[in-house]
């Protein structure tokens, strides 16, 4: 299934390199159901036919409302690049795409956990089995990185997700970039293990225990309450630094360079007008294709 990206997708390396980790797309859920889609867990054919018609209203719901949204966000960072950006202008851009990749979250997780009612012991077992495999690959992928390797990685996020709206980036463009992936704080490590602390208490509650849905949605909404201030503090340090970099990059963009950014903004609107007029039947063909058992569990 082709993945067809959103605005948040795009900034998707922003907001990686900066620490955060919302992000959503709208065509390829593997996230946003993941018991359902990227090789978790494998599913009976009534199981799949049953999940597909749980997720239909909630197409809709996000087809009908969130669409709206994201097609505003881009309206507003449109103006905002018409004048001088500053570093909060940036920041609301992404508190926007935050809120919006949360709500679409907070939606899925009532559909999971009503779904998850339905899932044997072993498909359970399967789905702890994967998530923590996951885990190990992140932290195989992450942690072995040098703190050169871990800047270099962050300017190249942040270039190539620059690269994507302005085109070629000049020299000091790129050098305000090189500064701001030096000054960043790594998050790594406090990523991975906040992930781990949520994977174990979520482990303990897959155990399916009286009441263990409503305790998976307050261990979910408690989560980011539980982060530590180490957490927290590189979390804000990194934000700070990308988003005054972004702002200044954007400030010092040639005339070629915001004709470009006006374009893509232009073609991620109309890919997501055309989004608004898609019908249930064609996003649930699509989310089937994205499930067929036949796909790489391994993946």
């Amino acid at each position: 299934m082709k993945r067809l990206r959103t605005l948040a997708a795009r900034l998707l390396p922003l907001a990686l390199a900066a620490g955060c980790t919302a992000s959503f797309t709208y065509n390829h859920l593997d996230w946003l159901i993941p018991w359902y889609v990227d090789g978790y867990v494998d599913l009976t054919r009534d199981q799949r036919k049953s999940l597909e018609d749980r997720l239909e209203p909630l197409l809709e719901w996000h087809r009908d409302e969130e669409l709206d949204r994201y097609i505003a966000l881009l309206d507003c960072i449109e103006a905002d690049l018409a004048g001088p950006v500053s570093a909060a202008t940036v920041q609301t851009w992404i508190d926007e795409i935050e809120a919006a990749a949360a709500r679409t979250e907070e939606t899925m997780l009532d559909l999971a956990l009503d779904f998850g009612a339905t899932m044997n012991d072993a498909q359970i077992a399967e789905l702890v089995v994967s998530l923590w495999e996951r885990q190990r690959d992140y932290e195989e992928e992450f942690l072995p990185r040098s703190d050169a390797e871990y800047q270099e990685d962050s300017f190249d996020n942040l270039t190539d997700f620059l690269k994507r709206f302005t085109g070629r980036l000049r020299k000091p463009q790129e050098q305000r970039l090189y500064e701001a992936s030096a000054a960043l704080q790594r998050f790594d490590r406090a990523w991975l293990e906040e992930r781990a602390t949520w994977l174990t208490q979520l482990e303990g509650l897959l155990q399916r225990n009286p009441g263990w849905q409503q305790a998976v949605r307050d261990g979910y909404f408690a989560r980011r309450e539980r982060r530590t201030a180490e957490y927290r503090e590189i979390l804000t340090h990194n934000l700070a630094v990308i988003t005054a970099a972004i702002a200044d990059v954007l400030n010092e963009s040639s005339e070629e360079q915001r004709q470009r950014a006006a374009e893509e903004i232009e073609r991620i609107r109309a890919r997501l007008q055309k989004l608004t007029l898609a019908a249930a039947p064609d996003l649930l063909s699509r989310v089937n294709a994205a499930t067929n058992p036949s796909r790489n569990l391994g993946s």
